[in-house]
């Protein structure tokens, strides 16, 4: 029999109000929500590297969007909530104004690199996504976390690469 001394103390949660084990109430449990609401804070990297630039101040808006409905659904991830549907409608509205500029604006040959890598990670970081919902779908909550944490790491790495393509063009020769 161990002593009080040695017994363990329970450690802190970020969100007691859900445990570690999948419930239908929410998308994920609580420890690989917290692996995801970690890699959103990379959505205010690239926003505060878009606003080093006045020629990229205007991509700044998507990720500084991103990380703060995400960060707010994460916390507390329940599948049918309020914060869900901002955080997706968010995601979706930032990916279609984002890749609209970018088709448009690094079209011309400074910056067609620039344009072809935005393009392919963005589609990596889609595929991503649909990796992380079929994992999701057959239980496998730790590969599917790893795959959606990774939408946020290449999806981040994408805003970068815009914006140094915006500047590009924008650079006299």
């Amino acid at each position: 029999m161990s002593s009080p001394s040695q017994s363990p103390s329970p450690s802190p949660s970020p969100s007691p109000s859900h445990s570690h084990s999948l419930s239908p109430r929410y998308v994920l449990p609580q420890p690989n929500s917290t692996v995801i609401w970690r890699t959103a804070w990379l959505s205010f990297l690239s926003s505060i590297y878009a606003l080093t630039h006045p020629d990229t101040v205007y991509i700044a808006i998507v990720p500084a969007a991103v990380f703060t409905t995400s960060l707010n659904y994460w916390r507390d991830p329940l599948r049918d909530s309020w914060r869900r549907t901002i955080d997706i409608y968010v995601v979706y509205s930032g990916i279609g104004s984002i890749c609209l500029y970018a088709y448009y604006y690094l079209d011309n040959t400074k910056s067609v690199t620039h344009k072809h890598a935005f393009f392919y990670l963005i589609f990596t970081s889609f595929m991503c996504y649909i990796v992380s919902e079929y994992y999701l779908k057959r239980n496998k909550i730790w590969t599917a976390t790893y795959a959606h944490a990774c939408i946020h790491i290449i999806a981040n790495i994408a805003n970068i690469v815009l914006c140094d393509g915006v500047i590009a063009a924008n650079t006299v020769s």
